[in-house]
């Protein structure tokens, strides 16, 4: 088991309790967790998160769907975001 933080923003943030929503919430899980399990998990739609951070830094497309979760990472997620 890994401990790791999921924070959501922007329009996923309403996906977490309450009680979590700012500063993410903590979780124990499986060695061989993925990015996308853990996206699934929150009910997040995979095809609409965009960037994806663990610790700051971005996960490659490729890496989305492997066991790369560190105990204590910060896992980040933000939709694509328009504007103009």
């Amino acid at each position: 088991m890994v401990r790791i933080t999921v924070k959501l923003f922007a329009g996923f943030r309403p996906l977490l309790p309450a009680e979590n929503r700012i500063e993410g919430i903590t979780i124990d899980v499986d060695d061989y967790i993925t990015p996308h399990q853990i996206l699934r998990q929150f009910k997040v739609p995979v095809e609409q998160a965009h960037l994806l951070l663990i610790n700051g830094v971005f996960i490659e497309p490729e890496r989305r769907n492997q066991a790369i979760f560190k105990n204590n990472d910060v896992f980040a997620v933000w939709p694509a975001v328009a504007g103009g």
